[in-house]
């Protein structure tokens, strides 16, 4: 009866070792001193990198423009913008005022003259999104495509990567002013506000 248990336990074991993957009971060998020199085991490695966005070193679009007499001349000027994003994106924009601007007022005059703001984005793979809106439209949370401030649902959508400089820009641009009421000669102003984010 002893034997018998003795037996079982072995036979148990043995059983356990043939259930054991081939390459666990493999044995390499010089060359010469045996017929495997060598055993390949292959490994499986996974990784993630999480989408970053942001505007790339001294790639956001800054500075000012200065245009004398743009009531009958116009203005035009592109600022260039460079992203560092590794996947879709979205740039939103926003204006102060809505207008070039001043404080004064005086009856029969304007103190108020209308541009346009035209968002242009390059992805390395040559995709381009571009948009035109009316300042006007970009006070705020405005009705523009691309106003208000970027999150994953607002803004003008980039759908692929932009790592390097790519032509994106923003550009402000007006017509010589042709309002029904002449200009107050005065300084005009406006601000706009850019913001990013990632996209979906």
């Amino acid at each position: 009866m002893p034997l018998f248990r003795l037996f079982l336990l072995v036979f148990a074991a043995v059983a356990g070792m043939a259930a054991l993957p081939a390459h666990a009971q493999m044995t390499a060998y010089a060359v010469g001193q045996g017929a495997v020199n060598r055993i390949e085991v292959g490994i499986d490695v996974r990784a993630s990198v999480r989408d970053r966005c942001g505007f790339a070193a001294a790639g956001a679009p800054t500075g000012t423009m200065e245009q004398a007499d743009f009531d009958s001349t116009g203005l035009s000027k592109d600022f260039a913008i460079r992203l560092n994003c590794s996947g879709a994106s979205r740039v939103a924009v926003t204006s102060a005022n809505g207008a070039l601007s001043q404080d004064a007022s005086v009856p029969g005059y304007a103190s108020s003259a209308p541009y346009q703001v035209q968002l242009r984005l390059a992805a390395d793979n040559g995709t381009v999104a571009t948009a035109s809106c009316d300042a006007a439209t970009m006070k705020g949370a405005g009705s523009c495509a691309f106003s208000g401030t970027a999150s994953g649902t607002t803004g003008l959508r980039l759908g692929a990567a932009s790592t390097g400089d790519n032509g994106s820009y923003l550009r402000i641009s007006a017509p010589p002013y042709a309002g029904a009421q002449p200009l107050l000669a005065g300084q005009y102003s406006d601000t706009l506000t850019i913001t990013m984010s990632i996209a979906p």
